[in-house]
């Protein structure tokens, strides 16, 4: 459509600067039972690219809009045997009905309401010098200008629905994001079902508008303070509103929220609105207060791994003849150390398995010769204390027998053995490890290291009976400890 300048040539009629001129000419109906005065009109309206059809009754006139292609409809009162306002009520009654004027020569301004309560665009008066021809065009374009507007602003509104569905689509989906719109001027806050959802508010409510109070009311009293103050920073002129705060929830418990909005302000500077988001960051808080006291057990463990670490190399270095051989002796006590970190690491630190544990220690002993071990008993799981204690003494067994014990000699070999006991409500665990076939055995002039280390560790650290017999056949451990206390964390 191209523009073309105009100016209203009726006196008392606002003038219309400009007016769309359609590549296509405007089809116009007029519905009048006068032929002459349709003919009149026709030629008026030629100059604004309009094409004139005419009815001589309501019934033509309806049975022409029902073809379609008519832009915009010219409709008389007076009509043979019936009024124009019986006609325009059965012409607003159709699907998608062309805007109509409302011609009258007759000066009751109670037909005009009439018309214009009826459903008319516009409404003309005939005059005898013939001015309402033009005022009948003019009107026409301002009929149809308001129709091109209204249709679309209907298509605006259709996408923005459309918008919207895709958006609480997609909060929908995410069930964790709620949008808010608070009208500072009337204390209304506007939000979606997903808003109402976290803040437990009604989402009829919340849809229709609700004072603060009523999403507020079950904030956890502990960050209202916190969240007042990001309040008033932002009414003071900070860029973004950013606060984290509990919601108590009706089932208990409490939700995490992380609300961000800004602040909206007229042109005298005062807070007319304030739009923004708030997510549910439970899961998130959650992951940080495990990682918190993740990292909290793992201090403690390092700590008391390298108090470990500390005390076998002085005991060691206190204990041997010279530095090769101290070297030698940490060593290998840190790597069974190792291996027993390793363990515990797939089992996410949690537990360990004893049979896994001794498995380990035959196959360090026992040089892959499946004879040297003889295993018997049900799978354990042992607490990190427990692991971590459980391989440094089979360590120290382990080397024993291969220096001076039964894996010294060919014919010589380990057998280790254990079982739960049910003793009265306490179940425990029985242990044995006994060599058989070794050298005579003899008990030794003074404890060392490896000795103590194994009356302490099972003994003073878990709460273990522990006897270290010295026997001529070989030497013997048993051990008797509560299952609780060798599965704690």
């Amino acid at each position: 459509m191209a523009c073309e300048e105009s100016a209203s040539r009726v006196p008392g009629r606002p003038a219309c600067r400009w007016r769309l001129k359609p590549a296509v000419a405007l089809r116009i109906l007029y519905i009048d039972d006068d032929a002459g005065l349709v003919r009149l009109v026709a030629r008026a309206l030629r100059a604004r690219d309009c094409a004139v059809e005419h009815a001589g009754d309501g019934s033509a006139g309806l049975a022409r809009i029902a073809e379609g292609g008519i832009d915009a409809v010219a409709l008389d009162h007076h009509l043979p045997g019936e009024t124009g306002l019986d006609i325009l009520a059965r012409i607003r009654a159709l699907p998608a009905p062309p805007p109509v004027i409302y011609v009258t020569g007759s000066d009751d301004l109670r037909i005009a309401v009439a018309a214009l309560k009826a459903g008319a665009a516009d409404y003309v008066l005939k005059d005898v010098a013939g001015h309402f021809r033009e005022l009948l065009g003019e009107a026409i374009e301002a009929a149809l200008a308001q129709e091109r507007l209204r249709r679309e602003k209907a298509e605006a509104e259709q996408r923005l629905a459309a918008s919207q569905e895709r958006l609480n689509l997609a909060l929908g989906a995410a069930g964790m994001i709620g949008t808010w719109d608070w009208d500072l001027v009337a204390d209304l806050v506007y939000a979606d079902a997903n808003f109402a959802r976290i803040y437990t508010v009604d989402p009829e409510a919340a849809a229709s508008g609700a004072p603060l109070a009523a999403y507020v009311k079950n904030f956890h009293p502990d960050d209202v303070p916190a969240f007042q103050a990001a309040l008033d920073r932002t009414f003071a002129g900070a860029d973004e509103f950013s606060c984290e705060y509990r919601i108590l929830q009706p089932e208990g418990g409490v939700r995490w929220i992380l609300a961000r909005g800004r602040l909206v302000r007229d042109g005298t500077g005062r807070p007319v609105r304030f739009a923004g988001a708030s997510v549910d960051i439970t899961d998130r808080k959650l992951a940080e207060e495990r990682q918190r006291l993740l990292m909290l057990e793992l201090a403690h463990r390092v700590k008391n791994t390298l108090t470990l670490v500390q005390a076998i190399c002085l005991q060691t270095l206190r204990g041997e003849a010279t530095l090769a051989e101290a070297r030698e002796v940490v060593t290998a006590r840190l790597l069974a150390l190792a291996q027993a970190h390793d363990l515990l690491l797939q089992g996410s630190w949690s537990e360990a398995s004893l049979r896994t544990l001794v498995e380990g220690t035959a196959r360090l002993h026992g040089h892959g010769d499946a004879a040297r071990f003889r295993l018997s008993g049900p799978d354990v799981m042992l607490g990190p204390k427990s692991a971590l204690s459980v391989a440094l003494v089979l360590h120290e067994l382990g080397t024993n027998a291969a220096k001076y014990g039964a894996l010294s000699t060919p014919e010589g070999h380990v057998a280790v053995g254990w079982e739960q006991l049910a003793n009265g409500a306490e179940p425990r665990l029985s242990f044995r490890w006994e060599e058989v076939g070794g050298p005579p055995v003899r008990a030794p002039s003074r404890r060392g290291f490896g000795s103590r280390l194994i009356e302490r560790s099972l003994a003073d650290g878990l709460g273990a009976q522990v006897r270290l017999a010295y026997p001529p056949t070989g030497v013997t451990l048993t051990l008797d400890a509560p299952l609780e206390a060798l599965r704690a964390s």
